[in-house]
């Protein structure tokens, strides 16, 4: 399955694409990226990854999911190439939703780019 990562996850592959009316955002902490909906946003770059059911596991241990830091949704992908794709991807979730007044910005939406 796809996994669509845009911070500290990306690893410099090749296999690229952006996901349209997002964010990528530092919480107050700014020690690593979220990416947050804004129908305003000039979305986000990510990787995405082949990954299967025990390594998305991980993923979501990492992520804090239980704990409410992020939460995965499935979200469409446009590719490099200009294909749409379907992928999961880590959301800013309620923990970070709390500190949204002290979000910064990254104009880019690339991760590389900041």
């Amino acid at each position: 399955m796809n996994l669509a990562v845009y911070g500290t996850l990306r690893t410099g592959s090749t296999n690229t694409g952006r996901i349209n009316h997002t964010a990528l955002v530092f919480p107050s902490h700014q020690r690593f990226p979220a990416m947050i909906c804004d129908s305003n946003g000039s979305g986000t770059i990510v990787e995405v990854h082949d990954v299967d059911d025990k390594t998305l596991a991980a993923y979501d241990d990492y992520e804090g999911l239980s704990a409410g830091v992020y939460r995965r949704v499935r979200m469409d992908i446009i590719m490099d190439d200009g294909t749409i794709i379907e992928a999961w991807v880590y959301l800013a979730g309620e923990k970070i939703l709390k500190k949204s007044a002290s979000f910064a910005v990254i104009p880019s939406g690339d991760w590389f780019n900041r």
